[in-house]
């Protein structure tokens, strides 16, 4: 049995790690399907597709997952809605359930006839990417919320360099 998690992983933390460690407790495989994989070097979306992978696949690593039962997977986002579970059928791996604390998705998909389970999350104020984001910009304690593989990524990339110009610029290319 293979179960699927979503998210934009902007960056990957530690609540995104339970959940992967939730799955794999209940399910034989997991599938991490990394969405909005189009963009990139926004502020809500400050990195690339490819970076998420190396944190995810990283963090997974360190953690002692096994590999064997982990795909990750980016896909763009669908922008007609009501086929949305017809595309996450095509697009990724057979899986047989979604985890998602999602309402929209879960209403979306249940009119797919896809299972869609309500996981355990950590603390959602303090596991968010957004929170996340802010903390590296302003220099505040980050660290202990994402896995130390994100860390060291994270560092890599100077990411706090790119939060700061991102934030400050007055480019906007997803807005009208």
């Amino acid at each position: 049995m293979r179960g699927l998690m979503m998210g934009r992983f902007q960056p990957f933390h530690n609540g995104h790690l339970n959940l992967a460690k939730q799955i794999l407790e209940e399910c034989d495989e997991v599938i991490i399907a990394i969405t909005s994989s189009q963009f990139n070097y926004l502020e809500k979306d400050p990195f690339t597709s490819g970076e998420r992978i190396e944190m995810i696949h990283n963090s997974l690593k360190e953690s002692k997952f096994d590999l064997s039962r982990c795909f990750i997977v980016a896909i763009e986002n669908q922008f007609n809605i009501a086929t949305w579970g017809s595309y996450l059928k095509a697009a990724l791996p057979h899986f047989d359930k979604v985890y998602s604390g999602n309402d929209y998705v879960k209403m979306l998909l249940a009119d797919s006839s896809i299972d869609v389970i309500s996981p355990k999350f950590l603390d959602r104020t303090q596991y968010n990417a957004t929170h996340i984001r802010s903390l590296i910009v302003v220099g505040d304690d980050w660290k202990t919320l994402v896995p130390h593989a994100v860390v060291k990524f994270l560092e890599k990339i100077n990411a706090k360099k790119r939060l700061d110009i991102i934030s400050k610029s007055d480019t906007k290319p997803t807005e009208h």
